[in-house]
């Protein structure tokens, strides 16, 4: 059986062509990233359970590696700064080999290292950005939103059918905090929230909008400029949503952490860039 571990195992010690150093190694649900001095290269994982069952089958080459050219094409668009080449390599003789796609066991993104700190969760949390910095933030996400190109067929799916199946999710994630959510409670709030969006989005016909997993933790904020990071849907359905999703979603997570001023300046940004009214 194919296993990644002597790939993984390489990297870690810092056998990659064209770097030195060991780096330092982080391991997410789904991929495993390293982080040299410049460069951070990162590599989805075939074995994750819980990734493969909920959201993508990456258990065989062909899917792994679909899935991480999509995600890195995705992912570029937003952000070309961060993202800056997707490698073919496998495992010769105890070495890494940088290989075209063809001949490739892995596909690896070679992406910029960024500053430690600026993840934008980080800031808020820090609560170290002015109110001009949340308005430079919604401007220069409807900019990078804007210029987005998906190549793909457009949903059928209405905006009422798309959320709900949203909500559908999310109540199964809420059932993991049954601790301080319990049974009763987190009905209560399912049957409430689904009424609200029955009441909402029954009569939209608002075509829906590309999805992106965009909210704080998936963007740098690095001396006055947004970066979006792996904003690209871990699940196939998430690549559509109804419009507005994308920023009120970060822009919750602002509220949440700082505040309704900060909250209103990134919203007043995103569509004061798309010269829409609120």
């Amino acid at each position: 059986m194919y296993s990644q571990a002597p790939l993984l195992k390489l990297l870690s010690s810092g056998k990659i062509p064209g770097e030195s150093g060991v780096p330092e190694h982080i391991e997410t649900v789904i991929s495993n990233v390293f982080l040299f001095k410049d460069r951070a290269y990162k590599v989805y994982k075939n074995d994750n359970d819980f990734f493969n069952k909920s959201f993508h089958d990456l258990s065989t080459k062909e899917e792994r590696l679909s899935f991480s050219a999509a995600d890195f094409d995705w992912n570029k668009q937003l952000a070309r700064e961060i993202y800056l080449h997707l490698q073919g390599v496998k495992v010769v003789s105890d070495e890494i080999a940088f290989t075209d796609a063809d001949e490739a066991e892995e596909l690896i993104q070679i992406n910029t290292r960024m500053p430690s700190g600026a993840v934008l969760f980080d800031h808020l949390q820090k609560n170290d950005l002015e109110e001009v910095d949340f308005y430079e933030i919604g401007k220069q996400f409807a900019m990078r939103e804007k210029a987005f190109v998906w190549h793909g067929e457009f949903s059928s799916e209405s905006t009422l059918q798309n959320i709900i199946k949203r909500h559908t999710d999310i109540i199964e994630w809420v059932k993991d905090a049954e601790e301080y959510l319990p049974a009763q409670e987190r009905n209560a709030y399912s049957e409430q929230l689904l009424s609200l969006i029955k009441e909402i989005y029954t009569s939209d016909t608002t075509p829906l909008s590309i999805g992106f997993d965009f909210h704080s933790f998936n963007a740098f904020y690095v001396e006055g400029v947004l970066y979006p990071f792996d904003t690209h849907p871990p699940k196939d359905a998430w690549r559509f949503c109804p419009t507005g999703l994308n920023v009120y979603r970060l822009a919750t997570d602002v509220f949440a952490l700082v505040g309704e001023k900060e909250f209103r300046a990134v919203i007043q940004g995103y569509f004061g860039y798309l010269n829409i009214s609120i």
